[in-house]
């Protein structure tokens, strides 16, 4: 009989396998980082020596590691190391110059405590409080950033990370002025002479300045302090012990890739290369140069290509007449794909033969069918082991919600975003009609076609990166208490036909997100053999109301049977 070097005993094991098969036991052994055995307290205890570590539950849930299947901490960044916007809001009937003097404030604080840094750098402000839908057309633009710092280039990301905000002095930097073309897709917006406002839309506009502005990213030693504070604040804290960075840069990688050879990293990390549709070649040829090169060990590794296959949402229909009018868009307007089928296919088959996974952004139900199209053709050269992902669903028809089960396409959907609240009113409702807006963000129907969910947050897009109010929001599709816009939403519900239960919402945070990673024999769920990912919480998880889920805190969180997180220690 093995003695365990951990045993937690008295507890509620809650874990669900890839066949949605649940374990429920009272204890788990770990020895030498791996689980050991399952079972009743009592057979647990079998495997207690001298020096085992004992941990009494107290009659709480054990959970499997958590996983954050679809996040962006690289970009977290902006929230750590830069001045934060994210919670910054606009008011009922309030101004857009008086939102706009919001952020102008608490930027004019942050340059001023911060002299020696060569680029002011933020995060989260909102575009959708600028897209006119409150018939106040104030935008944004370099100047009121000019009034604050002049000498030095400012450069602010949109909470989305679809817009950036800068400066002049940027702009002078990266080289932009009135001569400067416009992006086959992206928006540089422009004043009448031609020179860009300070607002860049989508990818390919955002690098063109980011590319060409000296000192703009963070070096890899202050990635790695980033990723250091990230894992401690925001993820282990919250159970998680698996992620997919879904876009990072070049530093941010490295950062990554040394971390995991040194043995820094208290939880999985998987990246992606990008693809840019403006030059698709070019990004391919560098991913397939650095294959199996950014891949030091299990902590850290890449085997999945990113494509972006619209910015804003394109859909099926037409945006509303109002808002088209309000942006000049033709009346027939439904947003843009940036990848045509035959485009799209053929690098997803380059990609799939090479032996990567390919992970797609999609809003719109356009956009989605276009994804499911494209991989409808280049599944056709793989070994059949597809796990290929689009990510994010706003809409979904039910058509290609069955195609993506049959094709084995799995879907990551972001829960947080399941509920009726400010971007319903205010962004979706206006762009898209009310009807539309009531159909947003599926889960169920994904699940009906026989597709397999994963979970992901994309923070610092929504912060913070919390699991349990994942859980609460796909089961209840409604606002939360901490949410900052609850008590304006407080009991509607976006769609009731979608809930799901805590099952689901559980395989879909644990086994779906290792399977979407390669990681189901590994790790995921709570099995004899797997590494020992092991989250204690604060409850009977099942014996609590769902709507007190976001309630939750976790006591323990073990990677590779190694206590990475402690509740009873303060976060500094």
């Amino acid at each position: 009989m093995k003695t365990a070097d951990l045993a937690l005993i008295n507890g509620k094991v809650l874990s669900v396998d890839l066949r949605k098969n649940v374990t429920r036991a009272e204890a788990v052994a770990v020895k030498d980082g791996k689980i050991l055995a399952v079972g009743t307290s009592e057979e647990i205890k079998k495997h207690i020596g001298d020096l085992t570590e004992i941990v009494d539950c107290g009659g709480n849930t054990v959970l499997p590691g958590l996983a954050d299947a679809h996040c962006h901490p690289s970009a977290s960044a902006n929230t750590y190391a830069a001045c934060d916007l994210f919670n910054v809001v606009q008011e009922t009937g309030e101004s857009n110059e008086s939102v706009i003097q919001k952020y102008v404030e608490r930027l004019k604080a942050y340059a001023a405590a911060h002299p020696d840094s060569k680029v002011i750098r933020g995060g989260g402000w909102n575009r959708a409080f600028f897209n006119g839908s409150n018939g106040d057309h104030r935008v944004p633009d370099r100047h009121d950033l000019d009034a604050i710092c002049s000498d030095r280039p400012m450069v602010l990301d949109s909470y989305c990370l679809h817009n950036i905000w800068v400066n002049t002095k940027a702009l002078e930097l990266a080289g932009l002025d009135a001569d400067t073309p416009e992006p086959e897709t992206g928006v540089i917006h422009r004043e009448a002479d031609g020179m860009p406002t300070g607002i860049f839309e989508e990818a390919t506009a955002i690098e063109m300045l980011k590319n060409n502005l000296p000192d703009y990213d963070y070096t890899v030693e202050e990635y790695k302090e980033v990723f250091r504070k990230y894992q401690k604040e925001d993820a282990n804290r919250y159970g998680v012990t698996l992620v997919c960075d879904a876009k990072h840069t070049d530093h941010a990688r490295e950062a990554y890739r040394q971390m995991a050879q040194d043995q820094q990293l208290t939880l999985r990390a998987r990246g992606v290369y990008t693809l840019d549709n403006q030059q698709p070649e070019q990004d391919w040829q560098a991913a397939l140069n650095r294959k199996g090169k950014d891949d030091p060990n299990d902590l850290f590794q890449i085997n999945t290509i990113k494509m972006f296959m619209e910015g804003e949402p394109c859909m099926m229909e037409p945006y509303s007449p109002e808002i088209n009018e309000v942006n000049g868009n033709p009346p027939d307007y439904c947003g843009a794909l940036f990848w045509t089928v035959e485009e799209g296919t053929e690098y997803m088959k380059k990609a799939i033969e090479a032996g990567f996974q390919i992970h797609m952004h999609s809003m719109g139900s356009r956009t989605t069918k276009l994804c499911v199209d494209c991989l409808e053709e280049a599944q056709k050269v793989s070994n059949g082991n597809d796990r290929n992902v689009i990510a994010h669903l706003m809409e979904v028809r039910d058509e290609d919600a069955k195609r993506m089960g049959q094709l084995n396409i799995m879907a990551n959907c972001q829960p947080r975003w399941m509920v009726h609240d400010t971007d319903v009113e205010h962004f979706y409702t206006p762009y898209f009609g009310r009807e539309h807006a009531k159909r947003f963000y599926p889960n169920k129907k994904l699940l009906d076609a026989g597709c397999r969910v994963a979970y992901g947050t994309d923070f610092p897009v929504t912060p913070p990166p919390n699991p349990f109010h994942e859980i609460q929001c796909a089961m209840t599709r409604s606002v939360f208490p901490d949410a900052p816009d609850y008590r304006r939403f407080q009991g509607k519900v976006l769609d009731e036909t979608e809930r799901v239960s805590l099952i689901d919402a559980i395989q879909a945070l644990t086994i779906n997100s290792a399977y979407q990673n390669y990681l189901e024999e590994v790790t995921g769920s709570i099995e004899a053999g797997k590494s020992a990912e092991l989250v204690l919480l604060d409850c009977d998880l099942e014996q609590l109301p769902a709507e007190q889920i976001y309630t939750v805190k976790v006591e323990r969180t073990y990677f590779k049977g190694k206590l990475v997180y402690d509740g009873s220690e303060s976060i500094e």
